[in-house]
């Protein structure tokens, strides 16, 4: 008897935990944040603060070098083949594919910014890359 109200118990705690991690209506928004270290030796930090709808990532609130940037997913029927990517503000930042399930476990790939390059009296837009290979080293919620 003991043993079974102990396992009752045990079911009930994880149903509870689980109930305050993960929204209860698909509607209903939460946020991820990772800290990333990028480069060769991940000593280049990175930090984005992702808002989900249900366990669809929607925005990401990229922090790098002091300086916060606003990028909504871009949902293009090509642009999440293969990963994430947001874009927004100039900026472009890629990563492997995710849910708010396994947000923090998701390598990104770069974080670019768009510039203008002239050769001749042809203009093209470029984007610079400011850090890839970036690796998750902490998840909070």
């Amino acid at each position: 008897m003991t043993r079974n109200l102990t396992a009752i118990a045990g079911v009930m705690m994880c149903i509870g935990l689980a109930a305050c991690s993960t929204p209860k209506d698909a509607r209903e928004l939460s946020q991820k944040t990772v800290e990333y270290g990028c480069g060769p030796g991940s000593n280049q930090a990175l930090s984005v603060q992702y808002t989900f709808q249900g366990e669809e990532a929607l925005a990401a609130k990229v922090i790098y070098q002091n300086q916060a940037v606003d990028l909504t997913r871009a949902t293009t029927s090509n642009a999440d083949m293969v990963g994430n990517t947001f874009r927004g503000n100039g900026y472009t930042w890629t990563t492997d594919k995710f849910t708010r399930e396994n947000a923090g476990e998701a390598e990104g790939r770069m974080l670019t910014q768009d510039a203008q390059q002239t050769l001749g009296s042809t203009t093209s837009s470029v984007g610079n890359v400011l850090v890839k290979d970036c690796r998750p080293q902490s998840v909070s919620s």
